[in-house]
This record gives C-alpha cells, sequence and structure tokens, in this order.
C-alpha cells in the first residue's frame, strides 16, 4: 500500500523528520503530502498512533488521468472496492481539486460516489449502508485524479484531551511541529507565557513522555473488515511500551483564569497534569530558576484576538522579557509583519506556517547553548 500524509502547509518536512523516526527513511513531499511506499495495515496502525503533526493518513488506491467525468467514472469504478468496502459501509465522499477541468465538487462527489455503488452493488447487491464508515477523498490536480481512503477518521489533531472550548485555541498537530522545530529537549526548561488552553505545554510533554497522541482515541480503519486484526493491536502495545517517566519542567503561564483553569483540565485528560504545571501570571512577569531553557509561544495577535497595537505592545514586552532570560530561545509563531522590529531584534530564523488559514512568521530568537556536560 501507498500511504499519503497530509500536513499543514509549511510543516512538510517537520513530518518527514517524524516519520524517519519511527522507521520510514524513505519519503517523499509533493502538494503538501507526504508518501510512504510498500506499507502495510501495521503501518497505518503506527502512522494513525505515532504521527504528531500529519493530519491525517490516506492509503492511495488509485491514480488516473480525469480530464472528464466519463473518465472519472471509469477510473473510480476500477477500484476494486469490494476488497475495501463492507456491503454496509457507509460512503462519503469528498473532494479537492486544484488547476483541473474538473472543479465542480457536489459533481464530483456525485460522480465517484456513483462509481464506487455500482461496483459493490455487483459484489453486495443493495447496499444499507449503515455500517462502519469509509471516507473516500478523490483529489483532483493538474487532471490527475487521486483515489484515496481516509484511514483516519477524526483529524489527527484529535487527540482526545482538549474538550473544552477556548478562544482561538492552536491545533495539536501544528503545536507539536512548533516544538519540534526548537532546540528543546526534556532536560530543558520548557514555558509558553500565552498558554490559553495548554496546548503547546502538553504536547511537550506528550513528545518528553514518549506517550503515543493517538493512544486515547479510535480511527475508522479499526471497525474494517479488510484490516488485518493484529494491526492495532500490536501498534497500541508498541504505544503502551515505549512510553517512559522522568522528571520534567514545564510551565504554562495565562492572564486569564478561566485559560488555566481549562490547560490543567486538559492536562489531567491528556494524562500529563503530574508533569505540567500553569501559573495564572502576565506573560510580562514570568521568571525562572533556570538558566536555560526554552519559551513557544503562541501570543494574541489582531486577526485572531485583540488588535494591532496590543499585538505590537506584546512584541515589545516580549523584547523586553527575552533580555532578561538572556540564555533562553524564544520561539513565536506570529502574522504581525513587524514583529522583529517591534521585538528590538532581528530572528536567527524565520519561516511561514499557516495556522488558522492565517499567513504567520515563526520566529526563532536564540540564545547561547548551555555548556557541555563534559566540562
Amino acid at each position: 500500500m501507498k500511504i499519503l500524509v497530509p500536513t499543514a502547509a509549511g510543516l512538510e518536512a517537520v513530518v518527514k523528520r517524524q516519520l524517519n523516526s519511527l522507521g520510514y527513511p524513505d519519503t517523499r513531499a509533493v502538494n503538501g503530502r507526504v508518501t510512504v511506499e510498500n506499507c502495510t495495515w501495521h503501518d497505518v496502525a503506527r502512522l494513525n498512533l505515532f504521527l504528531r503533526s500529519g493530519e491525517r493518513v490516506l492509503v492511495c488506491l488509485a491514480r488516473f488521468d480525469a480530464p472528464d467525468f466519463d473518465a472519472l467514472f471509469d477510473g473510480v469504478a476500477a477500484v476494486p472496492w469490494q476488497d475495501w468496502i463492507d456491503g454496509n459501509g457507509r460512503i462519503t465522499v469528498v473532494t479537492k481539486s486544484v488547476n483541473s477541468r474538473l472543479f465542480a465538487h457536489h459533481s464530483i462527489q456525485s460522480v465517484g460516489k456513483k462509481a464506487i455503488v455500482n461496483v459493490l452493488q455487483k459484489r453486495y447487491g443493495a447496499l444499507e449502508e449503515s455500517g462502519s464508515e469509509y471516507r473516500v477523498e478523490l483529489d483532483i490536480t493538474d487532471d490527475v485524479c487521486s483515489v484515496n481512503l481516509d484511514t483516519s477518521g477524526a483529524g489527527l489533531h484529535k487527540r482526545g484531551y482538549r474538550t473544552l472550548p477556548y478562544d482561538a485555541p492552536l491545533k495539536e498537530t501544528t503545536a507539536a511541529a512548533l516544538i519540534d522545530l526548537t532546540v528543546w529537549n526534556p532536560d530543558k526548561a520548557f514555558a509558553d507565557v500565552f498558554c490559553g488552553s495548554g496546548t503547546l505545554p502538553i504536547e511537550a510533554a506528550l513528545k518528553a513522555l514518549k506517550i503515543a497522541p493517538g493512544l486515547n482515541r479510535s480511527f475508522d480503519f479499526e471497525r474494517w473488515g479488510c484490516v488485518d486484526d493484529n494491526a492495532c493491536r500490536l501498534a497500541r502495545e508498541e504505544a503502551r511500551d515505549v512510553r517512559v517517566t522522568r522528571k520534567l519542567n514545564i510551565i504554562g503561564g495565562d492572564i486569564s483564569p478561566k485559560a488555566t483553569e481549562i490547560a490543567s483540565f486538559h492536562a489531567r485528560q491528556a494524562g500529563v497534569d503530574g508533569y505540567v504545571k500553569f501559573n495564572l501570571r502576565d506573560a510580562r512577569q514570568f521568571v525562572s530558576n533556570s538558566s536555560y531553557g526554552v519559551n513557544v509561544s503562541n501570543p494574541p495577535y489582531g486577526e485572531r484576538l485583540g488588535d494591532k497595537q496590543t499585538a505590537q505592545c506584546l512584541a515589545r514586552d516580549m523584547g523586553k522579557l527575552y533580555k532578561t532570560l538572556d540564555k533562553w530561545n524564544f520561539y513565536f509563531l506570529s502574522p504581525l509583519e513587524d514583529f522583529e522590529k517591534q521585538f528590538g531584534r532581528r530572528a536567527d530564523k524565520k519561516r511561514y506556517i499557516f495556522n488558522a488559514g492565517i499567513k504567520c512568521s515563526y520566529y526563532s530568537f536564540n540564545g547561547p547553548k548551555p555548556p557541555s556536560k563534559d566540562n
């Protein structure tokens, strides 16, 4: 099987590194999707459980030219759907069209669903569609259709721990990627001075404790008759075996009592409440006993919360805070175009990342490397 892992724009390299760490070195990123070849159902299970920043795990069933609806119908109908979908499966077709002659999503859905049903009716007769969910994606890019079966169901950012609503939350998959783009390791202090509902500190703890992010949720493929019964059982056993316990110094702070209350609840839901502390504190008053550390924050900004002047003021205040913690590394995700000017220095590194559809920059302000333990 060929697996496709969609990623948020700007995070393809992060997902490739995560795949490499899981034992999949030969990957390729094209159009916001990372491809993994020669996979089994066990690989599908592992990637759903362990990937921290991939958005979904798709199985590519076919790829063909689709310049018109006849070609689309024939290409979809050529897939042996009876090998994948049960006779009572509930089929949902979703579409994506980029730079193609076929662009009417409703028509693409209708033709694709009709082709799938025709194949299945030849095998099963009348279809009830009362059983397990099967989400089929028809991705037509440059007149080439990729037929993909979504094994995840709900997106992989749905870890299961964030159940209380809060203003403008950062997706868990994006938060995990932001952490991977830092120099942080579990021996260092970690902070988020604008923690909101707690996503960044919680994701840092999950990573440090090697807790598989998908361990406490289910996936659509687990209910399919075509799947090897042992695939998910073995992957879940692996997930339970690799987790560790260790001392961590992870702190989240926020000026809102509601935010810190929600963040503490989410940490309990994630099983990391003994490893993360949340303090009711203004970001400008953050202090730490740790000489070296990493702060990763997604501060409020005009398009998201507050207004531009407030965002500029916060950037200036963070520049002042950085000077008081001159051995720390600071990372900020913000769409504020003059963030560096307000902060008071140029970033050591900047990359573009989309957050909730907003083009942001991820700014890295580096401190000195800690002395070697050998010295």
